[in-house]
Parts: C-alpha cells; structure tokens; sequence
C-alpha cells in the first residue's frame, strides 16, 4: 500500500507539473493562473510524500485544477494536453482514495467543551523517541506494567516493523523488560487474572488475546479472526475475559482457560465509520460490579451494558456523549477517568453523568491512551496515565510518557 501510495502521489505530481507546463506557455491570464495552481499543486504532492496529511487535500485541489482546464479546451495548447490532463486528473483522485488521512483527521468526533477541574500532575517517567504506550496495569503484588510499542506507522497502519515490549516497574521505579512479543506483534491493554495470570490484547502479526504467566512466558492463546481489532480488555465478575473489537463492533467473550471466544455482543453503535473513521469503534472497556462500560471513539459516547446472571449483556444506554475516549479508569464511588487520547485530556465522568476535565497538555496529559488507579495504601487515589507523548498528533519525535495524576474531589 506504501508503495502504490507513492507511486499514485508521484504520478499525480509529475501530471500537474506537465499541466503546468503547458499552461504557461500561452498567453493567456485564465490558463497562466490554472498554470500556477498546477506548478503549486505538483510541488505540493510532492512535499506530501513525506507529510502524508497533505495528500488527500493536495488531490483535491489537482482535480479541481485538471478539471477546470478541461473545461476550458478550445485551443491547440488545451486539445494536445487532455490526455495528460485526464492522467494527472485520475492519478490525484487516487492518490486521494488511498490516501484519506487528511480527512480522516478533520472528521475526527469533536470533544464538548467541558469545565475544568485541574489536578495537581507529575511527570515520573518520559521514555525514549519512538515509544508509544498502549495499556497500563497493576499485577497483584503492586508492580506496574507498561506496554509500549515503537516502529509502527500510524498513517498507514503498516504495523510489519513494531517491536513491542512489556515493562515491568517496581514501586522503586526501577525497570525491566516482562514480556516482548515478536517483531510486527503490538502490546495492548492488560487485565489481571484471578489467579495472577496476565492477559494482553495483540494486534499485527498475533491478533488476539495473549496469556502470560508471572515468569514473562506467554502464548497467543486465544486468536481472533481477520478483521478484528481487540483492544481493551477486562475480567468480568464471572471470571471470563471481555474484550472490545475497535474493528468488528463487538465484545468478545473469552475463556480464561481454554482460549475459547464467542461474541457476547455485537452492534452498530460500537462500530466507527466507515472510510472516514480514524478514531476506532469500541475501544476501552471495564466494569463497575455487573455494569459494563465501554466508550466508543467514533461515536464520542460511553456506553454501559448489564450483565444478566446468564451471561447475556442487555440493551446498552448511553451515560455520556461528547467524550471521544479511548481507555479509562473507574474509582471505588463508579466514576471514570477517561483518557481522550489526541485530545490531551482526562474527562471525568461522575455516577450521575456530570463531566468535567481534570487535566490536559498543561497537566502532561499529551496523547494519553489508558489510566489505571494506584492499589498502594496512600496511592489509591492517584491515576497513573500512560501517553503516546504527541505522537499521533504528528510529533514524529515523540516518547511516550508515565504521568501521576492526583485526582481533585468532586
């Protein structure tokens, strides 16, 4: 895809810059002025090979160019040039077609302009250029799991050169590598089993949930289908694994034991749009007793399902819109910090739906994606915020960031 991508956006600009050329060559002011905008555009699609956002406004704008000189025809100069033009016109609107990131981004769900409750923050940890944090945990005995993932491109998707670790870190702050799945496989969200066990959404190369016992070893034992994208993930009060799927709208319900996975939902509103969605569908999810939550980033809503003593999820009611969020974190009184990702916030969303933000960039809150609170005596009331550090708002050199959030009484 990188490379037919490149290829349609060096087509495009070599026929705009032949456009131009023939343009500019009359004397005419009309056809000098479409030549410009042809010179401009080509130089443009050029410069978006290495910003990839530019692509697809660029080959709008060529097409806009390619069409109005075939509308203007009429002399030799137009006549010998159509089929160039016919060219650059069908090679900017694929380049565009495969290429939407551009407007991907500007039709990400818009976030509502909430109060501000700003928590007193610090910055523990930044890591190195390239790490970006996708899940954070505490297993049992108080030590805290990061995984973080470097060397995917988040344009393209293109997740062959990710290598991801684990990361164990001890209430002394000291370090160690847990787990590291293999090249092209990313690391998660995490949940912790009754038992101890670590469990791990993967996508890339292993899609689906891995079992990683307390020495680091760990399997992919519960494989997902081609299409899915499990994301976050908890232990529900019957002990199974529920897993939300950004791709396929559905909760997946796993066997703890036997890797065995069935839907245990599966709706429109927990998918995102199609073509135009850069934001997943259902992302994080947790519960709160037998009430399970889950936000959609597409919708900008939170979701919450109840489960039956059957093991059926009924109808989901929205408890909050306008929250484009990503994963989260619920205290001991059921409200949830959630984390807005390339928003920079944490929302606080309380029990009987009041919302409010309680801290952003100011706070080193910068691509935040999960949050977990403290199980210490005198940290329980602390939030632990993981982040990209920037970089899927476009700072390509980015760390991804550990931040504690002290988190304001309501």
């Amino acid at each position: 895809m990188i490379v037919l991508t490149i290829a349609l956006q060096c087509a495009a600009a070599i026929g705009a810059l032949g456009i131009a050329f023939v343009q500019l060559r009359t004397r005419r002011a009309g056809r000098i002025a479409l030549g410009i905008a042809a010179l401009l555009g080509g130089i443009a699609m050029m410069a978006a090979i290495a910003v990839p956002f530019l692509t697809f406004f660029v080959a709008a704008v060529l097409a806009i160019v390619a069409v109005a000189v075939l509308l203007a025809g009429g002399d030799r100069s137009a006549r010998t040039s159509r089929r160039l033009t016919v060219a650059a016109l069908a090679a900017a609107i694929a380049a565009g077609a495969v290429q939407p990131f551009g407007l991907k981004v500007l039709m990400l769900p818009k976030a509502d302009a909430l109060p501000l409750e700003t928590a007193v923050t610090a910055l523990l940890k930044t890591y190195p250029s390239g790490t970006w944090f996708e899940g954070i945990a505490f297993g049992p005995d108080g030590t805290m799991y990061l995984a973080a993932n470097s060397g995917e491109n988040y344009v393209t998707g293109d997740k062959s050169r990710v290598h991801a670790q684990v990361i164990a870190r001890s209430p002394d702050g000291s370090e160690r590598v847990f787990f590291r799945p293999p090249q092209g496989a990313t690391a998660g969200v995490m949940a912790f089993g009754r038992d101890g066990t670590m469990y791990m959404t993967g996508t890339g190369a292993k899609r689906g949930v891995w079992r990683i016992a307390p020495d680091g070893t760990g399997t992919l034992f519960a494989p997902l289908p081609h299409g899915a994208w499990p994301n976050g993930i908890d232990v529900g009060p019957d002990g199974k694994l529920y897993v939300a799927d950004s791709a396929l709208g559905a909760i997946w319900r796993v066997d703890p034991h036997s890797g065995a996975a069935e839907k245990a939902a599966e709706l429109e509103a927990l998918r995102a749009r199609p073509y135009v969605a850069l934001a997943p569908g259902a992302n994080g999810i947790h519960f709160f007793g037998r009430d399970l939550f889950v936000t959609v980033s597409d919708n900008a809503w939170v979701l919450k399902f109840r489960l039956a003593g059957d093991g059926r999820l009924g109808a989901p009611a929205v408890v909050a819109r306008g929250i484009p969020g990503d994963d989260f974190a619920i205290d001991s009184r059921g409200a949830l910090y959630v984390t807005s990702h390339p928003y920079n916030t944490i929302v606080r969303v309380m029990p009987d739906g009041r919302r409010s933000i309680v801290a952003g960039a100011a706070q080193h809150i910068v691509g935040a994606t999960d949050a977990v609170f403290g199980v210490r005596a005198g940290g329980r009331d602390t939030l632990y915020v993981v982040t990209d550090g920037g970089a899927f708002s476009g700072n390509l050199r980015a760390g991804g960031t550990l931040v504690a959030v002290k988190v304001p009484r309501a």
